[in-house]
This record gives structure tokens, C-alpha cells and sequence, in this order.
């Protein structure tokens, strides 16, 4: 009898023990959907706490790296992640988190670092079934990495029409910074007016004429020093400020199509954006 007892308090103290830990872990996801990160935070460091058997501690870890992700501490998040790399207990656990990490990465630029992740997944046998997922975060690399085309032709075979399409508009809409710089270099302020930029275009090609104007005609008149002063530095600075201006407002509007295209499919597919 009295061995029956115990058996019954002990069942009902882990049925007691996990039933909390499962209201503690409702109510930091609460936290966490209405975007109180850091109060998620702490309660998911609680639920880590009194979690003996370890079998949250990996989700809470992943969710306080989100939160500090959406927070903007890019090095916290980063870290969470890592540690819980250290306590998955399946396949699917660890490359749950090293998505994260890629996702991470991508986010910030980190390029080389984003496929670099892609590539060791891609190798390992062990995650031969999550081959598209592997693909799909590579797209999204490219993506970043403003190249379009590529980013296009990933999402295509994987049947992600609305990826697909924007990256497709993207890779047909976006600023070319080659022909950018070779129109500034054929006539100054050339550059300019391919991205739109006008009023930058009139005057780089004004004072590139002024300039040039003054040093040709200094040349001419046998005044070789004012002549070198002038090309130095005057129309060559000018010349050298087109190149660089036709590059600049390039970038730039490639990053206002970018992000635009961005905004949208965040608003509308939150959960498959970097």
C-alpha cells in the first residue's frame, strides 16, 4: 500500500511538474507572438530553469534567439542559437538552428558566411531529406546578394511563384552598375541620367565642360602649368565625382526596389523571409 502511494504522489508530481512547465512555456510564446521580446526572454530563460529533464531547453533557446533577433542584437541571437546547437537531441534540432544561424547571416550580408552553412548541410547525408529547404534558403542568399537571376531560378523549381516573381521583376528592373559607370566614362553625367538622377547628370556634365573648357584652353594658350593644375585638379576631380556618383545613385535605387519588393513579402510571408 504504501508503495502504491509513493508510486502515486511521484506520478502526480511529474504530471504537476510538467503541466507547469507547459503553462510557463503558453505563456512566454504569449510574450513572444505580441512582440514583448524581452519579457519573453526572461520568462523562457525561467522556463529553461526548471526545465531538469531538458526537454524545452532546446526550443527555448531557439526562441530567445529570435527574440534577441528581432531585437536587433544580431550577437545575442547569434549566440542562443549556437547553445542550442548544443542541446538538440535529433538531426532535425540541429539543423533547425543552423538554418537559423544561415537565416541570420543572411539578414546581415554575411554572404560568404550564409553559404558557407548551406554548403556543409548540403554535404552531410544526415540531411539529405531537407534538401529543398537546403535550396530554398540558398535562393534567399542569392536573393541578399542582389543576384536576382539566380535567386529567380531557385524559387522557380521549388514552385515559390511569389518569390519567383519578384526576384524575376527585381533582376529585370535593377540598375546595371557597369553600364552606369561605362556611360559616365563615354560622356560625364551619362551615368546619372540612366538612373533618373537629372539634375546630377546636367551638372556633372556642366562642370566637366567648364572644366575641361578652361584646362583645354590653357593647354592652348601655352600656360602648361595652369593647364596641369587645372586638369588635376579640377576636371579630373570632376570627372572622377561623375564615375562615382553614376555608381552611388545606382546603388541606391537598387536598394529602394529591394527593399521594396522586401517590405511586401515580409508583410505577406512573414514566417519564409530571412
Amino acid at each position: 500500500m504504501n508503495k502504491l502511494l509513493i508510486l502515486l504522489f511521484v506520478i502526480t508530481k511529474i504530471s504537476l511538474s510538467q503541466f507547469d512547465l507547459l503553462n510557463q512555456k503558453e505563456y512566454a510564446d504569449s510574450l513572444y507572438l505580441s512582440q514583448n521580446y524581452f519579457d519573453a526572454i526572461k520568462e523562457y530563460k525561467r522556463l529553461i530553469f526548471f526545465d531538469k529533464e531538458n526537454s524545452l531547453t532546446h526550443y527555448s533557446y531557439n526562441q530567445i534567439a529570435k527574440c534577441y533577433k528581432y531585437g536587433g542584437k544580431f550577437e545575442d541571437s547569434y549566440n542562443y542559437f549556437s547553445l542550442s546547437l548544443t542541446v538538440a537531441n535529433s538531426y532535425k534540432e540541429v539543423f533547425d538552428s543552423k538554418i537559423e544561424i544561415c537565416r541570420l547571416n543572411i539578414i546581415q550580408k554575411k554572404i560568404r558566411n550564409a553559404h558557407r552553412i548551406l554548403d556543409e548541410l548540403e554535404k552531410d547525408s544526415l540531411f539529405n531529406d531537407f534538401k529543398n529547404q537546403i535550396k530554398f534558403w540558398r535562393a534567399w542568399t542569392f536573393y541578399f546578394e542582389m543576384n536576382f537571376e539566380k535567386a529567380h531560378n531557385l524559387f522557380n523549381e521549388l514552385n515559390k511563384k511569389e518569390f519567383s516573381e519578384q526576384a524575376k521583376k527585381l533582376s529585370e528592373e535593377s540598375y546595371s552598375l557597369e553600364k552606369a559607370k561605362i556611360l559616365s566614362i563615354i560622356l560625364p553625367g551619362a551615368g546619372q541620367f540612366y538612373t533618373n538622377n537629372y539634375l546630377s547628370g546636367l551638372g556633372s556634365l556642366a562642370w566637366n565642360l567648364l572644366s575641361g573648357y578652361f584646362t583645354i584652353k590653357a593647354f592652348s594658350n601655352e600656360r602648361i602649368f595652369d593647364g596641369i593644375i587645372l586638369s588635376n585638379f579640377l576636371w579630373l576631380r570632376f570627372y572622377k565625382g561623375n564615375l562615382e556618383n553614376a555608381e552611388k545613385f545606382a546603388n541606391q535605387k537598387n536598394e529602394e526596389l529591394f527593399n521594396r519588393t522586401l517590405n511586401f513579402l515580409y508583410f505577406n510571408f512573414p514566417e519564409e523571409i530571412p
